[in-house]
Formats: structure tokens, C-alpha cells, sequence
């Protein structure tokens, strides 16, 4: 009997032990967002607003001057989940192949000590391959884009994320992260909880991010989650609302795409009589964000010796404004999008208090405290900040970070023109006017080209769709052209095309063509002659065409991003066969049967 005893009592004791295990952890939730900058949260909206950014800038502690490491969301994100510079954790831009599995992320940590993980992806450049799944219990990068979102919604995203706390966290500490792409969309329409269609816009995609996000926070009060929680909203990278000259968005390491929202809502064991809402002033990285992670779990993190770019955690300041690190701390900046683009070597800068070097050919130097918009360079020899300058450019030479030579010409013009004037429909014949003069002023960009005939086709300009096929011998345009205009076609031969009139179509003749999406074409077209069913071939090929025109879609969008996504190689934005054959004047009939099945598939 003593003995049972005795068990019962460990048993008890061990489950008492356990409880308290898990209920002293505090969990952590990350949302992280492109494309926004400190500048784009109002912290003196009206007290009556819905405004999750209003609530964070009363309960919490709010950075003014935050700095992403690179400007590429895959690398800055790494950044953020391992505590390293991308430098140090080898991911410098959104394409492969991803983080390696030798660098620990703090997902891992976390699961390690019993945490419940989840990743919450909005959609490109953030799936599974990025290698930032490493850790996550769940990583939900199910998105499935359509014509009207290419990406997921962070009020879908918040959705899932509650589902899965309801559903399979219980009461468990957690450590989640939702990726939020919403606000480079600019053209997608958003509507505000009183049912009204907001205007197409940066500013309409910051709203509805600001009441999803009040909505979020709402929940997990409800939830008794919010004290517990450690909240950081944290910008991956900024954005440029006026163009800077001889700049493109994904290489800008200015401040208008480098500094960032950064606030950090600390969890509590007991109930505070007055929420903390301070700020700090002084330089901060996502890389600092990555370390406090770490010792918010636990783990301490020290650099090596005389380490060019030291890294602090931000826990200290979490308790008091004091912050103990120096003011001119160096932070490193890059993006690698030209080296990832083959457009030339990886960018750099660095900034230590209120200095900002970028380490170009012809570097440029800013007083960014008495010249904030940085527009008037510096001389390299400006005795004020010459002890700061030499430190920068040694520190990046130590590195092995050379200078960046300017891009060339035709990567400025040919990526010069606004998301808007790519995505919306009512921009589409100004776009095509844009693209003929660019293609005039760079005649060998192949990739204008393609654009331009694209466009065209589009916008049934067939007077430019023949001029282009003639002067650059590419026979389908001209004798679409031609074919529309009522002229006799030249001569010309292909032998996808050559299956649509040829008598008999033999096994040789199709084997000619390797083109899967035009043979299917040919299938219905002609299914007659192929002793195949017409309905059956006309669903397949239907099926088929949705996917490529969706395909067109997302690198349509890609290029008005100014391709910061890794989309398939051969998946070019250029007229296809299949387009091309479907805009004959004697296919007019199962064109708008097609593009009919499209519309629906859309609504």
C-alpha cells in the first residue's frame, strides 16, 4: 500500500511538474510584411479607428529606426528566423535553393522545448523550397492563386491561423509565423467591414491590413492569448513610392527601401497597470529580431570576437528604453537580385548611426539625420563623418563585398514601368504605347519584344503585332496579323500551324510539332479527323489553356514586380501558338467560347 502510494504521489508531482512546464511558457507570434516602413503606421489615428496598428502602438514597443539586411523577402526573412546575415546563412535572394538545413532556425528551438510551431505563408516568394519550413509543425503554403489573387489574403491567412490554435494548440505555448504579401498588390480589391469597395491602392492594401489586423489581435484577447503572447509585426522591406533615378525597387538600398516597421508587444506574467509604449531610437536589423528570438527561448547567442557587424538582442529594451548597445553600431544592407538576375554583382551598403555608405563603383555617402530623404550626397571626404565613412568601407572590404557597378540601361527601361500599368485591364493600351517606345529605344532587348507582341495580341493591334513578326521574322505574328487585317499572309511555315489546314493529319506530321498545348488544340479542333470525342477533347484542352493562361498571369505580375520571383524558366511572357491560332479570324467562334469559359472560371 505504501508503495502505491508513493507512486501516486510521484505520478502527481510529475503531472504538477509538467503543467507548470507548460504553463509558464509564453508563446510568440511573427507577422511579417512587405513592403512596409515605419512611415506607413499612423500611430495617432482616432481613438475610435479599427486599427491593429493604433493597438501595437499603444501596447508595445515601437523602433523608429529598424533596418532589413537585404531587401529580398527570402533572405531577410532567414535573417529574421536564424539571427544571422545573409552573408552568414548563404540565402541572398528568392530563388534557390533556399536555406540550408545546417543553420538552426528558431522554429527548431522552439520545437525542441515542447512549443507548438506553424508557418502561415500569403503565397510567392515564401513555399516550402525557400528551406524555411525547417521546424514548423505545420507549414501551410497551400496557395492556390486564381485570375482575381494571386496571393493569399492576410485575413484568410489569420483565418487558417486561428483555425489551427483552436483545433490542435489547446492551450500550448506556440511559436507562429504569418508572411504577408497583401501590400505589393496594389490592384486587388479590398472591401472595408461596412462593405465598400475601397480605391485600387497602396494605401487601400495598408488599410486592410490595419483592420485584419485589429481583428487578429481582438481574437486572441478573447482567446486570454494576448498577455501571453509575444507579438513582433516587422517589415521585411520598404518600398519606393517615387521613382529614384537610376534605381530599381529590388536593388535600392536608400532608406525608403531599407528602414522598416518594427513593434514588439512583449508577453507578461501578470496584468501591467499601464501597457508599455515606448520607442527606440537607435539603429536596430531584423537580424536583432533573430537573436532576441532565440533568447526569448532561452538561448543566448554571443558573436565571435571582433565580428564586423555585432549583433544585439532586443530583450533588454522589452523591459526598460534603455538600450545597451552603441549608437553607431554598424548594420550591413545588400540585396542580391542583380547576382540571382545575372545583371551584375550582389549590392551592398552599411549604415552606423546616422551614416549611410553604398558600396557602388561611384559610392554614395548621406548625413541621413540632417538629410532624411537622402538626396544630396555627400563628398567621400566630408571631415564630419570621415572616421565613420573609412569604418564602413573597411568593414565591407573585410567582407568581401566589392563595389556595384550601375545596371545597364536596358534593366532600367525595360522594368521602369508601375505595377498598375501592368496589372490593371484599363491600363492596358497605355502599357502597349510604353513597351513600343522602350522597344524603340532598346531594339535588341529580346525581352521587350516578347512584352510588346504580348500586349499586342492582347489589345488585337494587329497592325504592330505583323510589323513585329516581319521585321523580326517570326512567321505566326505576321500571319496573324496579316490574317486579321484581311491581307494575304506571307510566306512562312510552321509546322504546329501547319496542322490546322493539312488534309490528313498523319502520326509524322504530329510528331513534327512539340507543342503539348497546341496538339491538344488540334485535337478538338479536329477531333473529327482523329476519331476522338469533341467534348471530351474540348474539356481537356480548356483545362489545359486555364492553366497556361494562369501561368501568363503570375509572370505577367512577376515582371510588374520587377521579378522577384522564381517562376519557371520557359514560362516566358510572350504570344504562344495556341494564342495566336485562337485570335485567326476563323476561329472567332471557339475563341470567345474559350475566353467565355475563362470569364466564368474567374467570377
Amino acid at each position: 500500500m505504501r508503495n502505491i502510494i508513493f507512486i501516486l504521489i510521484l505520478t502527481l508531482m510529475s503531472l504538477v511538474q509538467l503543467s507548470c512546464k507548460t504553463n509558464d511558457k509564453n508563446s510568440i507570434l511573427v507577422i511579417a510584411v512587405d513592403e512596409l516602413t515605419i512611415t506607413d503606421v499612423n500611430c495617432s489615428q482616432d481613438e475610435q479607428a479599427k486599427s491593429g496598428f493604433k493597438i501595437l502602438c499603444d501596447e508595445s514597443v515601437r523602433f523608429t529606426h529598424a533596418f532589413t539586411p537585404s531587401v529580398l523577402s527570402s533572405p531577410a526573412l532567414a535573417s529574421l528566423l536564424t539571427g544571422l546575415y545573409p552573408h552568414q546563412h548563404k540565402v541572398r535572394h528568392n530563388g534557390g535553393p533556399g536555406l540550408g538545413a545546417e543553420f538552426e532556425l528558431v522554429s527548431e528551438l522552439a520545437l525542441k522545448q515542447d512549443y507548438r510551431t506553424s508557418f502561415f505563408s500569403g503565397g510567392a516568394p515564401i513555399f516550402r523550397r525557400s528551406g524555411l519550413n525547417q521546424g514548423f509543425e505545420l507549414f501551410e503554403d497551400n496557395v492556390l492563386p486564381n485570375f482575381k489573387s494571386l496571393f493569399r489574403p492576410f485575413k484568410k491567412n489569420t483565418e487558417e491561423f486561428i483555425q489551427w490554435l483552436n483545433s490542435d494548440v489547446d492551450g500550448d505555448a506556440f511559436l507562429s509565423i504569418l508572411y504577408v504579401p497583401d501590400l505589393l498588390f496594389t490592384t486587388t480589391e479590398t472591401v472595408t467591414d461596412l462593405g465598400e469597395t475601397r480605391n485600387l491602392s497602396f494605401e487601400s492594401q495598408r488599410d486592410e491590413l490595419d483592420e485584419s489586423l485589429a481583428d487578429l489581435f481582438t481574437q486572441l484577447k478573447q482567446m486570454n492569448r494576448w498577455d501571453s503572447t509575444t507579438i513582433i509585426l516587422a517589415g521585411l522591406n520598404g518600398h519606393t513610392s517615387s521613382p529614384r533615378y537610376k534605381e530599381l525597387s529590388p536593388i535600392n538600398l536608400h532608406g525608403e527601401n531599407t528602414q522598416i516597421a518594427l513593434f514588439i508587444k512583449p508577453s507578461q506574467a501578470k496584468k501591467r497597470d499601464q501597457a508599455i509604449h515606448w520607442k527606440v531610437d537607435q539603429n536596430v536589423s531584423l537580424v536583432d529580431v533573430g537573436r532576441t528570438l532565440f533568447e526569448l527561448l532561452g538561448e543566448t547567442i554571443v558573436d565571435t570576437p571582433g565580428s564586423s557587424f555585432p549583433v544585439h538582442s532586443l530583450s533588454g529594451v522589452l523591459k526598460t528604453p534603455n538600450a545597451n548597445w552603441s549608437e553607431d553600431r554598424p548594420l550591413l544592407l545588400e540585396s542580391g537580385w542583380p547576382l540571382w538576375r545575372r545583371a551584375g554583382p550582389l549590392r551592398s551598403a552599411a549604415i552606423a548611426s546616422h551614416v549611410l555608405y553604398i558600396n557602388d563603383e561611384k559610392p554614395l555617402l548621406y548625413n541621413t539625420l540632417v538629410d532624411r530623404f537622402e538626396v544630396n550626397p555627400l563628398p567621400l571626404l566630408q571631415e564630419s563623418v570621415l572616421p565613420t565613412t573609412e569604418k564602413l568601407q573597411s568593414l565591407l572590404q573585410k567582407n568581401q563585398l566589392p563595389p556595384s557597378a550601375n545596371l545597364e540601361a536596358e534593366w532600367l527601361g525595360k522594368f521602369s514601368l508601375s505595377f498598375s500599368r501592368w496589372m490593371r485591364p484599363d491600363q492596358e493600351a497605355a502599357l502597349l504605347k510604353d513597351l513600343k517606345n522602350l522597344s524603340r529605344n532598346f531594339p535588341r532587348s529580346l525581352d521587350l519584344l516578347n512584352w510588346t507582341a504580348q500586349i499586342a495580341l492582347n489589345q488585337k493591334d494587329w497592325d504592330t503585332l505583323r510589323s513585329l513578326g516581319n521585321k523580326h521574322r517570326i512567321y505566326t505574328w505576321s500571319y496573324v496579323g496579316e490574317k486579321n487585317q484581311g491581307a494575304k499572309p506571307s510566306k512562312g511555315f510552321d509546322p504546329c500551324f501547319n496542322l490546322l489546314t493539312i488534309p490528313a493529319l498523319e502520326a509524322e506530321q504530329l510528331k513534327s510539332c512539340n507543342d503539348p498545348l497546341f496538339l491538344e488544340y488540334v485535337d478538338w479542333l479536329r477531333s473529327e479527323d482523329r476519331g476522338l470525342n469533341k467534348e471530351v477533347q474540348r474539356k481537356k484542352f480548356e483545362r489545359s489553356f486555364r492553366n497556361y493562361m494562369l501561368d501568363q498571369q503570375i509572370q505577367k505580375a512577376n515582371i510588374a514586380a520587377v521579378m522577384i520571383w522564381d517562376t519557371a524558366r520557359e514560362n516566358v511572357l510572350a504570344p504562344s501558338r495556341t494564342e495566336l491560332a485562337l485570335h485567326l479570324p476563323e476561329y472567332t467562334k471557339l475563341r470567345n467560347q474559350v475566353y467565355k469559359s475563362l470569364q466564368s472560371d474567374e467570377n
